[in-house]
This record gives structure tokens, C-alpha cells and sequence, in this order.
């Protein structure tokens, strides 16, 4: 009688056990596909020969567990506070998780930010690119927007006139 009470209570406790981790394994799956807030900055800046610049645009997926769709960024462009340009492309990256790629927008630079590389004098100059980002889910997600708000420096690169990094 004492063993037919100790099978009983060791089969509940492996039901509870089983329960357990079925909840668990459960939570899991439904946290793991969340896609993190991208971003997206400028890697380098090129002063073309006809008076456009090329922007090399960097995008980072922060997703530890799901690649991303770039779908389209439209954003403004300043230098130093100026404005500089409006950089709108639809690369159609798709980008694993944790990693980075890049596009390039072409564009027409606002007089403002010229002036602010052309009085440069070899120094760096802050830039901001702020706008929209959207980006999917995978490789076939849908849009969604997220609000790009990114910072950082350019500098000349010596030796080679024309081109910030």
C-alpha cells in the first residue's frame, strides 16, 4: 500500500514537472521573435564630381533571434546642425540577427551643409539623421516604422579629398 502511494505521488509530480515545462517553453517561444529597435547611421560621406553626395548608410538589427527586412528610410540629414539633405531609399536589405549592412542614397545637399564640410578645414563635423526607419520582421515581415534618431561624427579621410567617415 505504501509503494502503490509512492508510485501515485511520483507519477503526479512528473505531471507537474511536464505542465511546468510545457508553460515554460511556451513563454519562451511566444518572447523570442520580438524585433528590437533598429538603427541606422551614416558610415560615409562622399562629395561627388557633379555636386551630389553619396551617403553610405549603415543599418544595425539589435534582434538577438530574428533577422530584419529593411524596407525604407526617410530621413533628414544635418551637419553640425544645419541642414544638410534628405536621404530616402528602399534598399531591401534583409539583415541576420545581431548584424549590420549597408546602402547608399544618393542626393542633392542643402546649400547649408556644404558650407558646413566646405569650412571644415579637415576637422570632423557632427551629423544627425533623423526620420523613419521601416523595417520587417524576417524576410518577408511586414512594415513596421520606427523612429530614427541617430548621432555621430564625420571626418575627412586623409589623403583622399571629398570623402568623410
Amino acid at each position: 500500500m505504501i509503494a502503490k502511494s509512492l508510485r501515485l505521488r511520483a507519477r503526479a509530480s512528473a505531471g507537474v514537472a511536464l505542465m511546468v515545462l510545457v508553460v515554460a517553453l511556451a513563454a519562451c517561444a511566444s518572447l523570442g521573435t520580438r524585433l528590437q529597435p533598429p538603427t541606422a547611421g551614416i558610415q560615409q560621406l562622399t562629395v561627388n564630381s557633379d555636386g551630389t553626395w553619396a551617403a553610405v548608410v549603415r543599418f544595425q538589427n539589435y534582434s538577438y533571434d530574428t533577422g530584419m527586412h529593411v524596407y525604407a528610410i526617410d530621413a533628414e540629414l544635418s551637419l553640425n546642425g544645419k541642414p544638410a539633405g534628405h536621404v530616402a531609399i528602399s534598399p531591401a536589405l534583409d539583415i541576420p540577427a545581431m548584424d549590420a549592412d549597408i546602402a547608399t542614397a544618393v542626393f542633392k545637399p542643402d546649400p547649408a551643409g556644404s558650407a558646413v564640410l566646405a569650412g571644415a578645414k579637415g576637422n570632423a563635423v557632427a551629423y544627425e539623421l533623423k526620420g523613419t526607419l521601416s523595417v520587417g520582421k524576417g524576410t518577408n515581415g511586414s512594415a513596421q516604422p520606427f523612429k530614427l534618431d541617430g548621432k555621430g561624427y564625420l571626418s575627412p579621410v586623409p589623403g583622399v579629398s571629398n570623402v568623410w567617415r
